[in-house]
């Protein structure tokens, strides 16, 4: 048996190579020469851009193709790298009466950004959570940062209503395929409101073991949001079901050591 020139694996009958894989990477890396190509490409490069070169803008002197980028021959050529204070506009009568005009007008804001800051700080703005001081600069916002809004929206909710919103699906219906029937998505469309779409017919997510049952019987909400209790069914039988589950505490607890099982664990 013959053994590849590139991996050493054997190969079929007398062939040389294991695969046109393994000829590629032998060719390339062993018997080509790149460098010729380069070489001939720079160079032909270089003829052309002499052929019609560019001339500096302040000598009139040939720029060489090492520097074909550039308006200056050499930095002594650039006008304002003499003296590092910039180049010298002669002005007329209307754009110096500009300059004027816009310096004046800026002027008057720094003063009335400076009033506005001594009204804010003699009363300023607090965060309804945490009742901290918001800077100016954020005298705009509400709360001082997302966490106290958060807070903020938590401690004014019912009990009932906080359980509700940490047992709402938070995982992506395309990371598991394999796990929910697409076909009636496909067929109703998902379900949206009269206000956002209305589409009453389309499909909605249901808990199987459902969230007032998992709220009466003081359940976990990492177990009623598991996609493991998650099922596609139009709408309307998902409301008609109301708060009845189709599986038990203990049927929910085994799909979901299953599904843990099966996919990297969610919980």
């Amino acid at each position: 048996m013959c053994k590849c020139k590139n991996c050493g694996d054997e190969t079929k009958k007398n062939n040389v190579y294991c695969s046109y894989k393994c000829r590629n990477i032998y060719v390339n890396k062993n018997l080509r020469d790149y460098s010729k190509n380069g070489e001939s490409l720079s160079k032909k490069q270089e003829k052309k851009y002499n052929n019609d070169p560019k001339y500096c803008k302040s000598c009139g002197n040939k720029i060489t193709y090492k520097n074909r980028y550039n308006s200056y021959c050499k930095k002594e050529c650039i006008p304002y790298n003499e003296n590092r204070k910039g180049i010298k506009y002669e002005l007329s009568n209307e754009g110096k009466q500009s300059l004027i005009e816009s310096a004046i007008k800026h002027f008057h804001n720094g003063d009335k950004y400076k009033e506005n800051k001594i009204e804010y700080y003699s009363n300023v703005k607090r965060c309804p959570n945490c009742n901290k001081m918001l800077p100016f600069n954020k005298r705009t916002n509400t709360y001082c940062n997302i966490d106290c809004k958060n807070e903020f929206f938590r401690k004014n909710r019912t009990e009932m209503e906080n359980y509700k919103k940490d047992c709402q699906f938070k995982f992506a219906l395309n990371d598991y395929p394999n796990e929910f029937n697409f076909s009636l998505i496909e067929k109703y469309g998902w379900y949206k409101a009269k206000n956002r779409g209305d589409n009453l017919n389309g499909v909605s997510r249901d808990h199987m073991y459902s969230i007032m049952e998992g709220f009466r019987n003081d359940i976990d909400p990492k177990l009623i949001s598991h996609p493991a209790n998650c099922k596609l069914m139009c709408h309307n039988k998902n409301v008609s079901k109301n708060d009845k589950c189709s599986i038990s505490i203990e049927e929910l607890k085994e799909k979901i050591n299953e599904w843990n099982e099966k996919y990297v664990s969610v919980m």
